[in-house]
């Protein structure tokens, strides 16, 4: 029966929580598994309130990548505040954290900027940039200052083989904690892992969460036919994004990105289709070798990042297909790509031999308007004087900058040849 399972992992809550002053850490993504767990940690404080019982802190964490799709973006976000406002409007001990990636280290900072390769099974840079190290200093930085912290996954032995083999090896103590492996004085519960895919479900439909009802939730799985559950799991080897899963609209890993391509089927959504064909450009350039430089930015002659012309050719695009969005209403205020962002990818071009501040520029012809401190080597004088010599002599002023790039490449030995 499972009102027989909710009561018995209710209790165990209640037992583990009062058994120690360490604070909890519920990893929320807004997939079926992580909400479940979600909600049964709250009905628990609920109850121990009613008890008069004393709740120590629970941390709710969830991760934005950047890259989400759009739909999940508005989707987890609405979730968190709805979370956000319940436990203020009822006081209770918890917390929302919203963790993202340092701009330095966000996927178009990395891509555009510095012209890293989309991501493959061999090169999965994405994971450990946006979302492990966001996760993994947030929850170090609560060890440091509890001593130590117990993370509740919603992971389960029914979800895959695999899964229930990552289960089954795990080395657990008599509370049936096991160690991070990656984070010291961490330790990790899964809740529901004997529980059923029928389990999930049916508790999600018959017990509305506090905060509200699972619809929206129910209507995305439905349109993905998938599990839109990516875990904070801080293992590139997880199964955190894949298959049929609703990841980054981005993402390369997969060869295909099946929950998009359904959701393209359904009526009304049919707007993703540039997001769905930009992915596959990034994917199909990967191994355009002509699209890339012939060395490493370390000199190593091998295939190495994007060349700038490609990453100025991916920029453009990917402003125009922002505006074709905002312009449907399918946007709101939200953005593909964020100042921020435009700002440090305009720092990584420099550094590459873009003296007229490209980046900038299209951004600024999108609409965007970008707040940015000019720092170019070429002042506006010396510009209109570079422009007016090639005017002078018919000769393109697009031909002046790529040569100047291409001299700026070999001095810096990008292109050395051996």
């Amino acid at each position: 029966m499972l009102e027989t399972k909710i009561r018995t992992v209710i209790d165990r809550l209640k037992k583990e929580f009062l058994a120690d002053t360490r604070p909890w850490v519920v990893t929320f993504s807004g997939g079926k598994d992580s909400t479940t767990v979600l909600q049964l940690v709250t009905e628990m404080l609920l109850e121990l309130r009613a008890e008069k019982k004393q709740a120590k802190k629970v941390y709710i964490v969830s991760s934005d990548t950047g890259v989400e799709m759009p739909v999940i973006e508005d989707y987890t976000g609405n979730k968190l505040t709805q979370i956000d406002k319940y436990i203020k409007k009822e006081k209770l001990n918890m917390e929302v954290n919203l963790l993202k990636p340092k701009v330095t280290d966000s996927f178009w900072t990395l891509l555009l900027g510095k012209g890293y390769p989309s991501p493959n099974q061999n090169f999965r840079w994405c994971t450990d940039r946006l979302k492990i190290k966001p996760a993994t200093n947030f929850l170090k930085s609560l060890t440091i200052k509890n001593e130590s912290i117990l993370m509740l996954l919603g992971v389960r032995s029914d979800e895959s083989q695999a899964r229930a083999q990552s289960i089954e090896k795990r080395d657990e103590n008599h509370r049936g904690f096991s160690k991070h492996s990656e984070i010291p004085n961490a330790f990790v519960y899964s809740p529901v892992k004997d529980w059923t895919n029928a389990d999930v479900w049916t508790y999600l439909s018959k017990y509305p969460a506090p905060w509200g009802k699972h619809n929206d939730m129910m209507v995305l799985y439905d349109k993905g036919s998938g599990e839109a559950d990516c875990n904070i799991a801080l293992n590139p080897e997880a199964a955190s994004c894949g298959k049929t899963r609703f990841g980054c609209w981005v993402c390369t890993v997969v060869s295909k990105d099946k929950s998009m391509e359904n959701m393209m089927r359904n009526k009304g959504d049919e707007w993703m289709e540039p997001l769905h064909h930009f992915r596959n450009k990034l994917e199909e350039y990967r191994y355009d070798h002509d699209k890339r430089q012939p060395r490493r930015r370390n000199g190593q002659k091998s295939v190495g990042p994007f060349l700038l012309s490609v990453r100025k050719e991916f920029l453009e695009e990917l402003l125009e297909i922002e505006q074709t969005l905002i312009n449907a209403g399918k946007m709101g205020s939200k953005k593909l790509i964020s100042d921020e962002e435009i700002v440090q990818i305009q720092k990584e071009w420099l550094n590459d031999g873009d003296f007229f501040e490209t980046a900038i520029t299209m951004s600024n012809q999108a609409g965007r308007l970008v707040d940015y401190e000019s720092v170019k080597s070429f002042n506006g004088q010396e510009k209109k004087f570079i422009e007016s010599i090639c005017e002078k002599n018919n000769i393109p002023v697009k031909l002046i900058e790529d040569l100047m790039q291409k001299e700026h490449s070999y001095r810096h030995q990008i292109l050395k040849v051996a």
